[in-house]
């Protein structure tokens, strides 16, 4: 989204209203990139998280069969909406929700095989019910991320049938087959994934009919952001003109690892997933490699166009969960989630957007593809000691501004350890990582603004720490986060 007096005005209104204690989100897609970096997002698959209304679990002659892994399962708008309480619970101050648009096929539960742009899937509701999830949604102060797909259609090219009009034009469509050679980005661009038909942005029509339904979703649902999905597999230019045609924080998906290619997508849309840190995290948290990776990994933030809004994620739904791959303790591989602990523990305190995949907080392990995709539906347990973490993660970054858009300066880092800075006008964070598996003490140097004899307070615990010529003593639990505030 462009930078505008509007966003400056209502990034002024945001912070007035949020000193006077009672905050509540501003009208419809008016949330700039700014807004957006001090957030944290609750990703949510709708149709594996909650049924909340089982009338609608056979639509379109599609039945909900919830012992098939990949066919539709029930969940919908009123299961979320149902969960909001839950949601909030834990902190988060955003939700971001898969494609809402109408399917044709038993198994496009997930949303992403769009057969009308225009309508929304009885599966998981009405518009009107979308909108009154928006509305809820906003009354508790939880912002909502839209997930759109303006790569492709579903599979009805050819002998399927059509997609529904206007996009029933097979013209509107490139007719090269697979991408057989991901290392050529014309393939990327102008040929199918999947076998999923590969629209032709080149073509005016099909370009000017994106941008028009995306301004008319966006005016419908009154949604705050977009998470758009197969970014890399549409040219650029287009995605610039689709950021100024939907006017709000856009979120690309770029599937990569590497940090350039990435990064340069962060020039059309305001901001990418960070797949890059995404595998940095996979490597250091869940195998135990080298905390140097991650310092390495931070060398490369010069590239993006504003690290601060990049999503940081430890797994999602198209990749293995964080606890199906983590290696474990030595010689008790089950025991997996003190790794899962300081992966989060990093995720929310570094630069960026924590984005939260559901069920991480009631441990969900599941590893290909649909496995990755569990239901939650009974599993809303606000007691379990992962949803308590994550809510004691989310409570520490409200509260202290540094932790949500401040700068950040590497301390200290060594194979085992990690440790940084966070600045934000008078508040200042430091947090330490340990990630072994055996109790280290490490001296962290060269904190600024931090005069001798501050007194800082571990805030995921109630130990305190004092500066002594500028260094603090971490005493650190094995695969421990602290977070130390004034």
């Amino acid at each position: 989204m462009k930078t505008s007096m509007r966003y400056t005005i209502v990034g002024s209104f945001m912070l007035l209203i949020a000193l006077l204690g009672s905050f509540t989100p501003p009208q419809a897609h008016a949330l700039g990139d700014a807004a957006w970096a001090r957030q944290s997002i609750y990703f949510i698959m709708t149709d594996r998280f909650s049924n909340g209304d089982m009338s609608n679990d056979n639509f379109g002659g599609f039945p909900s069969n919830r012992s098939v892994a990949n066919q539709w399962h029930g969940g919908d708008f009123q299961g979320i909406i149902n969960q909001l309480d839950y949601i909030k619970g834990m902190g988060f101050t955003a939700i971001w929700i898969t494609p809402v648009q109408m399917q044709r096929n038993v198994n496009a539960y997930h949303g992403y095989w769009t057969y009308d742009f225009y309508g929304v899937d009885g599966h998981l509701g009405s518009m009107s019910l979308l909108k009154t999830l928006v509305n809820q949604a906003h009354s508790k102060g939880i912002y909502v991320m839209l997930d759109v797909v303006a790569n492709h259609t579903g599979d009805f090219q050819p002998g399927n049938g059509i997609a529904a009009a206007p996009f029933d034009q097979p013209d509107w469509y490139h007719q090269n087959g697979d991408v057989r050679d991901y290392n050529d980005q014309f393939q990327v661009e102008n040929y199918d994934v999947a076998g999923l038909d590969d629209l032709k942005q080149s073509n005016p029509a099909v370009a000017s009919e994106l941008k028009n339904w995306i301004q008319w979703l966006i005016g419908e649902t009154g949604v705050d952001g977009l998470r758009v999905d197969t970014v890399k597999h549409v040219p650029k230019w287009f995605w610039a003109d689709f950021d100024n045609a939907a006017n709000t924080f856009t979120f690309g998906e770029v599937f990569s690892g590497d940090v350039g290619y990435v990064a340069d997508y962060t020039n059309y849309l305001d901001a990418v997933l960070d797949f890059p840190m995404y595998f940095t995290i996979k490597d250091v948290f869940g195998s135990d490699r080298s905390m140097w990776n991650i310092h390495n990994r931070f060398k490369d933030d010069w590239r993006y166009n504003n690290k601060y809004t990049n999503g940081i994620f430890v797994d999602n739904h198209d990749v293995h969960r964080f606890l199906c791959d983590a290696s474990g303790r030595p010689g008790a591989g089950w025991d997996k989630w003190p790794q899962l602990k300081a992966a989060l523990g990093f995720a929310f305190t570094i630069r960026g957007i924590p984005v939260m995949y559901y069920g991480t907080e009631q441990g969900f392990d599941g590893c290909r593809d649909p496995l990755n995709r569990e239901d939650m539906f009974s599993d809303f347990d606000t007691s379990s000691e992962l949803y308590q973490y994550v809510k004691k993660l989310n409570s520490v970054k409200r509260a202290h501004p540094a932790l949500q858009d401040g700068t950040q300066q590497e301390r200290y880092v060594t194979d085992t350890f990690y440790a940084f800075q966070r600045s934000k006008s008078s508040d200042e964070v430091v947090v330490c990582i340990n990630n072994s598996w055996g109790n280290q003490t490490v001296n962290v140097p060269g904190l600024s603004n931090l005069p001798d004899g501050t007194v800082l307070t571990n805030r995921m615990g109630s130990d305190t720490v004092t500066v002594s010529n500028g260094t603090i003593s971490c005493s650190m639990s094995e695969k421990e986060v602290k977070i130390f505030t004034k």
